[in-house]
């Protein structure tokens, strides 16, 4: 995991200096987007995608599994990364923020690559998350309630200005993608083990 993180940051980045050079490519923005109210507070659930992974570990902690999950992080982000540098765009204006906002909202929005807007890796991990959760457990309570965070994380993302809607259909879509293309080459914790 500390693996993937040290590779997903500068490539982040890297992506992200390339659609600021090249400038925007697509435009994900739609009329209903303008309709999103602002919503600082919604940092704190925006947050949890940072640490969301670690609930692999709750669904299985199968070494079998736990390299499925993975190999999917790293197909779906090294695809995203490739959209982010041949289709680059950018995501919503900033709002100016209110007085009484987060310090944690700000240093966000000093932080963030804003090129990297389309599809949402933001919404793909914590999507992927629940799909593999559903998929290993059925429809139990740890299954359900890392869907609902999912779901969350998708909206929080729309009140704090960091996506559009179409960037969190986009990576809603991206995640869904890979478990399934990826889905057929889990192995067997049997066959691990042999």
């Amino acid at each position: 995991m500390i693996a993937c993180y040290a590779v997903w940051v500068p490539l982040y980045y890297l992506t992200g200096w390339i659609g600021e050079l090249r400038g925007a490519a697509f435009d994900p923005a739609l009329a209903v987007d303008a309709g999103w109210p602002f919503v600082p507070q919604a940092v704190f659930v925006y947050l949890i995608a940072y640490v969301i992974i670690l609930a692999l570990f709750a669904v299985r902690r199968e070494p079998a599994f736990l390299n499925h999950a993975y190999l999917n992080f790293i197909v779906m982000n090294l695809a995203a990364f490739l959209l982010f540098a041949l289709l680059p765009s950018m995501g919503p204006e900033r709002t100016a923020l209110p007085a009484d906002a987060s310090a944690i909202l700000s240093f966000m929005f000093q932080l963030d690559a804003r090129w990297n807007a389309f599809p949402s890796l933001h919404v793909a991990n914590p999507t992927l998350i629940a799909l593999l959760a559903l998929r290993e457990r059925g429809a139990d309570a740890l299954s359900l309630t890392l869907l609902f965070v999912a779901i969350a994380i998708a909206v929080a993302t729309l009140l704090v200005r960091q996506h559009y809607l179409l960037d969190v259909v986009g990576g809603m879509l991206l995640a869904g993608v890979v478990f399934g293309a990826l889905w057929s080459t889990r192995k067997s914790y049997a066959d691990f083990t042999d």
